[in-house]
């Protein structure tokens, strides 16, 4: 073999193993390549199935809560790591559902929902908490401490039939700007405002009880120098709290001895007042067929302020015969599902399907036009306030029997609104939580009554006024 020829040979064996060289690099990348993707594939789909949840919740459940059912894989390895829980399989159900849950107060949360009318509800959790509560026309509420981000809850609702539902409920934690709420059993909410007058925290010293005499004995004393015949009547509204201490949940315990109430009832009498104490009252008719306060709101009902203008009346009729109350007969007590009050507002909740049932009141009589004029309420299925009882009106029915009336009141005075002016000659209606006391307005009016309507927990209005 010639050297040219050794020369050609050895040139084609080294470009060969370059060429093998390469392949084998290119070859080697591909690999390299293929199982970083296969790498990515699996974290993709373990992403993608920790994002999925099915909900089996009511159709019609509040856009703000989460309840979920767990899907067979969660991407929160932590909690799967705390608490293995089975994946949930519910059976279809005719009324039983969850609409809403939304955290409360004490680290405790409330789920609300459907149910049988009538029927019992037990709550259980997997941190083996047990809730039984009745329900309320159809819906029901269950008080529980909160166990985890979610929690497991077991809803049995016994009625003519039996029916279960469970779900990990992740409750709504509310905004800054919304009112403190506390959460009860069998439909029965709070606001966290209420709890330290059922507590007695907000009892009177007696240097303020004396003090608060002397402040009416003063007032009424220079009253009477201009308009002797004048009158001063409070009428303060109980909270249910204090009414229904049973539908207070566990945690807060009723004080014992005279509460702040009773306390700002006898120094106002103490002072020359004339006060309309509705606490035995109220305990009468507290089971009655209608309810006197709502459970989804802060307010008295329909009736409970009939109850309230009756007692007031019965009063007045004494120097006004023609100003005795009308009978309940004389009104319609309308019963239907109104939607939730202020309370299911202040825990995010929809308004619109957490609803409540109960009884609103319409005059039989032809009531005067100007007063029949003025919405109590917002919409014919939500009896909240309107903002036209808000401001200042005064009505006058021309009927010089009856006595002519100077109101002063909070968000209570919504309730009352018709039927007070309906007993007046002429009525002032001070701008709702005006509590002013203008004695030279007061002159110019010279009213028979000045009337105070508020409720217990806006005493302070007494105090300071």
């Amino acid at each position: 073999m010639t050297k040219s020829q050794v020369y050609i040979k050895e040139f084609i064996i080294m470009r060969t193993k370059k060429h093998l060289l390469i392949l084998f690099t290119v070859f080697l990348s591909f690999i390299i390549l293929l199982a970083a993707c296969n790498t990515r594939d699996d974290e993709s789909s373990k992403t993608d199935t920790s994002s999925v949840s099915t909900s089996s919740v009511a159709e019609s459940k509040a856009d703000e809560s989460t309840v979920s059912e767990p899907t067979d894989e969660s991407g929160d390895e932590s909690s799967q790591d705390e608490v293995s829980l089975d994946p949930i399989t519910n059976d279809p159900t005719e009324y039983l559902n969850i609409l809403a849950s939304t955290l409360t107060d004490k680290n405790c949360f409330v789920v609300v929902g459907n149910c049988e009318e009538g029927a019992v509800i037990t709550a259980t959790t997997a941190g083996k908490q047990s809730v039984t509560a009745v329900s309320d026309s159809g819906f029901y509420s269950v008080r529980l401490k909160k166990e985890d981000v979610k929690t497991r809850v077991k809803i049995v609702a016994k009625g003519s039939i039996t029916e279960q539902f469970v779900a990990d409920v992740e409750p709504v934690v509310p905004t800054s700007e919304m009112w403190p709420i506390i959460g009860g059993n069998g439909y029965q909410f709070f606001f966290q405002s209420m709890m330290p007058d059922f507590t007695q925290e907000t009892r009177l010293s007696n240097s303020e009880v004396n003090a608060l005499t002397e402040k009416i004995q003063s007032r009424i004393s220079t009253l009477k120098e201009s308009l002797p015949n004048t009158e001063i009547i409070y009428m303060i509204v109980p909270s249910k709290a204090s009414i229904y201490p049973e539908r207070v949940p566990d945690g807060y315990v009723k004080g014992t001895g005279k509460s702040r109430l009773e306390q700002v009832n006898e120094a106002l009498a103490a002072g020359g007042a004339t006060v309309i104490d509705l606490l035995d009252i109220y305990q009468e008719h507290k089971d009655d067929k209608y309810k006197i306060y709502w459970g989804t709101d802060s307010h008295w009902t329909d009736y409970g302020a009939f109850i309230a203008y009756t007692e007031l009346f019965n009063y007045i009729s004494e120097r006004f015969p023609s100003a005795a109350p009308r009978k309940e007969i004389e009104f319609n007590f309308k019963g239907d599902y109104y939607n939730g009050g202020d309370m299911v507002y202040y825990m995010m909740m929809n308004q619109n399907i957490v609803r409540e049932y109960n009884y609103y009141r319409e005059p039989k009589f032809a009531l005067n036009s100007d007063i029949a004029s003025v919405p109590r309420y917002r919409a014919a299925n939500y009896l909240m306030y309107s903002e036209a009882t808000v401001q200042e009106r005064v009505f006058n029915t021309n009927r010089s029997k009856l006595p002519d009336l100077y109101i002063m009141r909070d968000s209570f005075g919504a309730h009352i609104y018709d039927i007070f002016a309906d007993r007046g000659n002429t009525t002032v209606y001070k701008g709702m939580w005006n509590f002013t006391y203008n004695l030279n307005e007061i002159k110019s009016y010279q009213p028979d009554y000045i009337i105070y309507v508020m409720t217990e927990w806006n005493i302070k209005n007494v105090l300071q006024g």
